[in-house]
């Protein structure tokens, strides 16, 4: 059997765009099973992050810093006020995927763990360690960990990754709600 009978050329278009797709290049913490391995390359953003109903999508809202106005379709809370959280957002290398992925997070545990070891004199800027995040538990009982292993130089794949694709990844367009990866 031949590949064009097996999927038209419509349908392996499709399906190589979502491979090459960038939705496929975020470690999303909220589906962790168990515990994932990750190691952060390059510059961080940091900021403030909401969510929007537009074109009939839920879509993520991300500022530098607080806007002097808000937009109105930004969801809120129970109390009427916009539920704006602190993000951190970095490239990663994945050991599970093997590539370069964009790890965004909102949870306050994840990210008073990360800086507890940033702060740490032992392992300071988290370029020089792996970190696996945990996650157990569902819902409201959902609870998340962050663990450093000990300082260590990257491996020859990551700084290999970082050389070819990951110095292409724009994080700031994160804020503007476009495609980090459209250059790569």
């Amino acid at each position: 059997m031949s590949p064009t009978a097996f999927l038209d050329a419509q349908q392996t278009e499709q399906f190589e765009a979502g491979l090459k797709s960038s939705e496929n290049r975020y470690v999303q913490v909220s589906k962790i099973d168990g515990e994932k391995r990750l190691r952060f390359i390059g510059p961080a953003v940091t900021g403030l992050e909401a969510w929007a109903e537009r074109d009939g999508k839920n879509v993520p809202v991300r500022f530098e810093v607080m806007p002097k106005e808000l937009p109105s379709d930004l969801r809120v809370a129970d109390n009427g006020k916009p539920q704006l959280k602190n993000f951190l957002a970095g490239v990663v290398y994945d050991y599970d995927t093997q590539k370069l992925m964009i790890l965004s997070f909102t949870q306050k545990t994840l990210r008073e763990q990360l800086f507890r070891f940033i702060r740490d004199e032992d392992y300071g800027d988290p370029q020089t360690y792996d970190i696996k995040i945990g996650r157990k538990g569902e819902g409201l009982n959902t609870e998340y960990t962050l663990l450093a292993s000990p300082p260590k130089e990257a491996g020859k794949e990551i700084t290999e990754a970082w050389e070819t694709e990951g110095k292409k990844i724009v994080l700031a367009a994160l804020f503007d709600n476009e495609d980090p990866f459209k250059d790569c």
